[in-house]
């Protein structure tokens, strides 16, 4: 057996060093490409396709239907945040039935079926009050639930002791809500509106003014009545509403901006804007020349008069006094003088250009704006590692859009200054979650969006196509093979055929010697017989 190993080890070798190096590559390349194509093929038609059961779980929740599901001996997967649970998808259905006649996931709250679950006659007054105010508050946290961007609510209300006491004072319930919404979601006024009117007509003598409404960032929601509209107070709320709007549009912007650049993971952006909410109407009737080189009007009309007089003087009387109409002690004319007088009159209507303004100014002008950006560098803990050229960068961008807001207010451009208004730093982001890596990373989508799963596609692909190119010539290699081997085959036969048709034309020539051919072929011991009478005759 070791011998027949050896030999058939020799024979391996030997019919593999013949193989040349080049056609062993592309073998050898071509058996582990094939390995791992069959591998993948394997693991793809073998694994169980999950498919999502419940998702926006809270960790409650997630760990009541997992161990659930668990007892059935059925395989679940958790999500990265574990707020959703994936199971086999031929038994989604099946299990969500199965969860539902059960009750499951009862999230730890008490809702109104439990009065009728657990109605007995032991029940005291007390106790009904906590059940009843657990169940009020658990439906009303599934109702504001139900709004677009709330994903979860909590819900304290405080409900008056009734007296024994008659009294003419109604004492009222207050209630308290926390809402955890999506990120960057905020109720609108009338959403506002509408919650507060919900809880005060689901809640015995709750009236809206006892009722508190904030979410997870601290953001106060008021209710405001359509009645105070012209208040101080619904002009600041609206003022406010105005300036957060502004700075929630620049923020979004930057962060779809720098979170495709660098990762929405890897930045945050704080806006802070100063809104002038001045309205301004003002009217102005403005003179102009329409002719600026001279700053004169258009001549409309123009009238000129010239007169001019010449005459000679009367001459001086001789007799002496004075004479009528002459006045004393006035110097006479000595004799008769010649005398030319010109006047010149000119009259000329101009018209000017009157230019009649009514303004009136936009009231939401942002009169300053300050943005502050955070980057978390390529290594959390060293801010160096952020190189200063890529802060410059994120500065330019954000510096353009600060300087298109400011455009419409009347600071000049050279004198806005965008570069302090602008602040970049680095720094390690300590609040943000970790993510935990998905336990399996070969699902389709991550597959898919894995760009070496393309090159390993591609080289596979040409690794068969080069060895469907070897196999092709090959064949016809080998066709070639036996096409000269059967006429080599049919030349041999036709060279057999000719050297028996000679030998068959000898035969006949010389009798004597085909019979010695046949008796020594057919019966070779006569044969020697004979020879040896033959020899000894001689």
């Amino acid at each position: 057996m070791k011998e027949q190993m050896q030999q058939l080890l020799t024979k391996f070798k030997s019919a593999w060093s013949g193989i040349p190096p080049k056609t062993r590559n592309i073998g050898l390349i071509a058996f582990f490409g094939s390995l791992l194509i069959l591998s993948i093929l394997l693991f793809f038609m073998t694994r169980t396709p999950m498919t999502v059961l419940y998702n926006n779980l809270t960790p409650a929740e997630a760990g009541e239907v997992k161990a659930a599901i668990e007892e059935r001996g059925i395989p679940v997967d958790v999500a990265a945040d574990g707020t959703s649970l994936s199971v086999p998808k031929e038994q989604v259905n099946e299990l969500k039935l199965a969860l539902a006649a059960e009750g499951i996931p009862r999230n730890g709250s008490v809702s109104y079926s439990i009065f009728s679950e657990n109605m007995g006659m032991g029940m005291t007054d007390r106790h009904f009050d906590v059940v009843e105010r657990d169940a009020m508050q658990t439906e009303i946290s599934n109702l504001i639930r139900q709004i677009e961007g709330v994903q979860d609510a909590n819900v304290m209300i405080t409900l008056p002791k009734e007296s024994i006491w008659i009294s003419e004072e109604t004492k009222t319930a207050s209630a308290s809500i926390v809402l955890r919404s999506d990120p960057g979601f905020y109720l609108e006024q009338g959403q506002v509106n509408g919650l507060y009117h919900l809880i005060s007509k689901s809640v015995p003598n709750l009236p809206p003014e006892e009722i508190v409404i904030m979410d997870q960032n601290g953001q106060v929601y008021e209710v405001q009545n359509e009645g105070e509209a012209n208040t101080t107070l619904s002009i600041y709320q609206q003022q406010r509403e105005v300036r957060q709007g502004i700075e929630t549009d620049i923020q979004r912007e930057i962060q779809q901006m720098l979170g495709m650049l660098l990762g929405q993971d890897k930045v945050i952006v704080s806006v802070t804007a100063s809104v002038d909410f001045t309205t301004e109407k003002r009217e102005e009737n403005l003179v102009e020349a329409p002719i600026e080189e001279t700053n004169e009007g258009l001549d409309i009309s123009v009238e000129r008069i010239v007169e001019s007089y010449s005459g000679e003087s009367a001459a001086a009387e001789d007799a002496t006094g004075t004479g009528e109409g002459e006045i004393p002690n006035f110097p006479g004319v000595d004799g008769a003088e010649t005398s030319d007088s010109e006047r010149t009159e000119e009259r000329i209507n101009r018209e000017i250009n009157r230019i009649q303004r009514q303004i009136e100014k936009n009231p939401y002008i942002i009169d300053d704006l300050t943005v502050n950006i955070g980057i978390e560098p390529p290594v959390a803990t060293d801010p160096t590692s952020l190189s200063p050229e890529l802060i410059g960068e994120v500065r330019s961008l954000v510096s353009n859009i600060v300087a298109a807001s400011l455009s419409l207010n009347d600071i000049p451009q050279e004198e806005l200054n965008v570069d302090d208004r602008v602040t970049v730093f680095a720094t390690e982001f300590l609040g943000k979650q970790e993510t935990v890596p998905d336990e399996n990373p070969f699902t389709t989508a991550k597959l898919l969006q894995n760009p070496y799963v393309y090159i390993v596609g591609g080289v596979l692909l040409l690794i068969l196509v080069i060895i469907a190119f070897i196999v092709i010539g090959r064949i016809r290699k080998r066709k070639e093979e036996e096409f000269f081997e059967e006429m080599e085959q049919e030349a041999i036969q036709q060279l057999e055929t000719k050297v028996a048709e000679e030998l068959a034309i000898e035969a006949r020539a010389n009798p004597k010697r085909d019979t010695i051919e046949r008796l020594a072929k057919n019966q070779p011991d006569d044969f020697a017989k004979l020879l040896r009478a033959w020899m000894t005759d001689k």
